[in-house]
């Protein structure tokens, strides 16, 4: 029988994953948030009910690290309002390097054998539009309609999903002014995360997503902490939960924003972001 440079070069995944010459190597990777790297299905950036009317744009760089595994990789951001009634939100990963050892490698069922490379990153697409603001009473309301495009790559890998998704969100929020100035705003949201996968019995998964924070302002200062997560209905690696803490300082119109996430064994990551976001619009304060 003869044996092409291809199945050669595979050898060792067939060997590893018993395969039987016949299905798709796409049915070996179980998408899902626990078992892909940190940015295949993260979750979601939660809202705190107020819209943001500034144009703005934001550059990060992140650093995520699991047990026998190392990902940095670029984030950027942007805000577009339209007439101050509803926001265009646009999230890239641009770059990704990562770096596993073999049994994370073997677990994904990822296929380069030297379990490192690069990749490039699912772009967002978010609407954002106000229901109630600055109503005496009622808290601010946002709803977000979210669609998660198949910009990025190495699905062989575990990296991205190259699939389509798409997420709905309700925040809520409200700011108190206390005697100091310091500002105390809670916030909580509840919303709908719909992501496919490529098991030809289970073809998309539907998760309900969830969280609850608390900002807290002084002067130039913003400190925000909050706790988020989605629950998928596979009950295999789905149902991620994250804590954040984020301390930014705006300096005019540029602001400097710091944050430590950790997750739960559906997102098994230490993560650290560092970033500068400018304001087309004028100062932050």
């Amino acid at each position: 029988m003869l044996v092409s440079s291809q199945d050669e070069d595979f050898r060792w995944w067939n060997d590893i994953h018993d395969w039987d010459g016949v299905t798709p190597w796409n049915s070996y990777i179980n998408v899902a948030p626990g078992t892909m790297g940190p940015n295949a299905l993260p979750v979601p950036e939660m809202r705190n009910g107020f819209l943001d009317t500034f144009y703005t744009a934001s550059i990060s760089g992140e650093m995520h690290l699991a047990e026998n595994e190392f990902v940095a990789n670029a984030y950027i951001e942007a805000n577009i309002p339209i007439k101050n009634a509803v926001s265009m939100q646009v999230t890239w990963y641009p770059y990704e390097y990562f770096i596993t050892d073999t049994t994370v490698r073997d677990f994904r069922a990822a296929r380069t054998k030297e379990a490192k490379g690069s990749a490039t990153g699912d772009l967002y697409i978010a609407t954002v539009i106000p229901i109630v603001q600055n109503h005496a009473k009622w808290p601010d309301i946002l709803i977000g309609i979210n669609l998660k495009t198949a910009t990025g790559n190495r699905l062989e890998d575990a990296r991205y999903t190259d699939s389509p998704g798409y997420y709905f969100d309700a925040s809520f929020g409200k700011s108190y002014i206390l005697k100091n100035g310091l500002v105390l705003r809670p916030h909580a949201m509840g919303g709908f995360y719909v992501y496919q996968t490529h098991d030809y019995k289970y073809v998309q998964n539907d998760a309900i997503m969830w969280g609850v924070g608390l900002d807290l302002v002084k002067n130039s200062w913003l400190f925000k902490t909050q706790l988020t997560g989605y629950s998928g209905y596979f009950n295999y690696y789905d149902s991620p939960v994250v804590f954040r803490a984020q301390v930014s300082k705006s300096i005019k119109r540029a602001k400097i924003n710091f944050r430590y996430q950790v997750g739960n064994n559906s997102y098994n990551f230490h993560s650290l972001r560092l970033g500068v976001a400018y304001n087309f619009s004028g100062n932050w304060n």
